[in-house]
């Protein structure tokens, strides 16, 4: 039998995702699956590069698929190799040093790129970034960084999202004087309001990190290495490192040079196939999806396990029809959960807030017709898993909203392992769900390491590792019961 050769172009957090779903539904061995891979590594967790920059990870422990994982299941992997072209008549790409590769389907996973703001001074004569000038993407910018930070005093990032506090985070455990510098009034405006936004900035200030607020960076100084910035109020501030952390945009060149209709990023219909273009798709940061591109892990997995179900034949018909997002993380040490809208929008949208700046707490509700529709809760983890469920499932709320906030102070319990659906996210960082947690029970995982350690729950910002420990305890008891006693197959039947 002649075996479906699919090409996967980009080896990141979504092309291998893509890989292992498809895989895992291919029990009859009919595909031939090829990967090109920009980095000469397997893939890797990119949410944790901070982690391995902060020195709490080496790069092997960030590790997804190593190079082996690839050969074991007869994947042919290019790693290392960018592609130069698409031919779409000839269904063909061509990658660095004349590597070919013909394809039944195509899938497009090229991810992102760091956005260089435009400034004086960032390229050296000879082509190149200034010495001791950065971004923060991938494994080998955090080895380059870390290698600089041996010999530096100041740095200064440029950018107060998430992944440049994170890169702030890291860089003091290198005993670095370090410097934010933000375009907005807030740091992390994309997630945050400016309420939380504040108690975060004050938690970061106290870690000893410097924040600069509405400064338009318009140049690095120095005579062939960094010597310094310069502001757009005519300000200077001496530093001999500058890590560019101003946000990521998709990766389409590749997809326009090739004709794929490409706006922000390459355009996909809920079959996640290209326009006018059947035998190509795309999935992950590159694909705009009904005018909206995703920067989260959970789209991510989502759209991968749909294109998986359609190619494979396991779900033929299955759609793609959009993600309602939320994520959890660790930020400065503190645990924060964002989901949905961050400020009421409509003249009915209902805002309930509570904040206890002193111990890092901050929790707001969006509200809209008795339904949850945006949340922002920071230093309270508890109560985040009942609010991701009520969040998901669009249920109607209690009309006492604070209930929601200090559950417990009303006698109402939070969202136990019991009632929680096996789909339930509970690690965002390796996308583990409650499900896979307790197969790791079953299995014979009974403590939290050993969970950890079989699953990759709680091995990244750590925010979640409460509710896994709950979860074993639940799976323990049920796994330990006496025969005839309620267990699991109670509660995945009615999830």
């Amino acid at each position: 039998m002649t075996r479906h050769r699919v090409v996967v172009i980009g080896n990141g957090m979504a092309g291998a995702r893509f890989v292992d779903d498809l895989l895992a539904r291919d029990r009859a061995d009919r595909f031939d699956v090829t990967v090109f891979g920009d980095e000469p590594h397997g893939n890797y967790n990119r949410i944790l590069l901070s982690s391995v920059l902060a020195g709490h990870h080496s790069p092997a422990d960030i590790l997804i698929n190593p190079l082996s994982w690839y050969a074991a299941r007869g994947v042919t992997l290019h790693a290392g190799v960018r592609v130069d072209e698409i031919d779409l008549c000839a269904r063909s790409v061509r990658g660095a040093g004349g590597t070919l590769a013909e394809y039944d389907t195509l899938v497009m996973a090229t991810g992102s790129q760091p956005i260089v703001p435009r400034m004086d001074g960032l390229v050296a004569e000879g082509g190149g970034f200034r010495d001791g000038v950065f971004v923060f993407r991938t494994l080998d910018d955090c080895d380059r960084i870390m290698a600089f930070a041996g010999h530096a005093r100041r740095a200064v990032i440029i950018g107060g999202g998430l992944l440049g506090l994170e890169a702030a985070r890291g860089l003091l455990n290198h005993d670095i004087e370090v410097h934010v510098v933000h375009l907005m009034p807030h740091i992390m405006d994309a997630q945050l309001d400016a309420a939380a936004g504040a108690i975060l900035q004050r938690q970061l200030a106290e870690m000893g990190v410097h924040l600069h607020f509405e400064t338009l960076t318009t140049a690095v100084l120095g005579n062939g290495h960094v010597a310094g910035v310069a502001f757009k109020d005519g300000s200077t501030l001496d530093c001999d490192m500058v890590v560019l952390s101003a946000g990521i945009r998709p990766n389409v060149e590749l997809a326009r040079r090739a004709g794929l209709r490409v706006n922000r990023g390459i355009v996909v219909g809920d079959d996640l196939g290209c326009v006018d273009t059947p035998d190509v798709h795309a999935v992950g940061e590159c694909a705009e999806h009904r005018g909206r591109v995703y920067g989260l892990v959970a789209p991510l997995w989502e759209q991968t396990q749909v294109l998986a179900d359609r190619l494979s034949g396991r779900a033929p018909g299955a759609l793609y029809c959009g993600s309602r997002t939320s994520t959890r993380l660790k930020v400065a040490g503190l645990d924060v959960a964002v989901m949905g809208r961050k400020e009421p929008e409509d003249a009915g949208d209902e805002g309930v807030s509570y904040q206890e700046p002193a111990r890092g707490v901050y929790k707001k509700l969006i509200v809209r017709g008795d339904r949850l529709v945006g949340a922002i809760v920071m230093g309270d983890g508890a109560i985040v898993p009942s609010l991701l469920q009520v969040f998901g499932d669009g249920s109607t709320l209690d009309p006492n909203r604070a209930e929601l906030l200090f559950p417990l102070s009303f006698g109402a319990p939070v969202l136990s392992p019991e009632r929680m659906p096996d789909s339930a996210q509970i690690c965002d960082c390796n996308a583990v769900s409650k499900g896979d947690i307790v197969e790791a029970v079953m299995a014979g995982a009974r403590g939290l390491q050993a969970v950890c350690d079989a699953t990759r729950a709680g091995t990244g910002c750590g925010s979640c590792r409460p509710e896994v420990q709950e979860i074993i305890d639940f799976a323990c008891r049920t796994v330990d019961a006496p025969p005839g006693a309620p267990g699991f197959e109670l509660q995945q039947e009615s999830a």
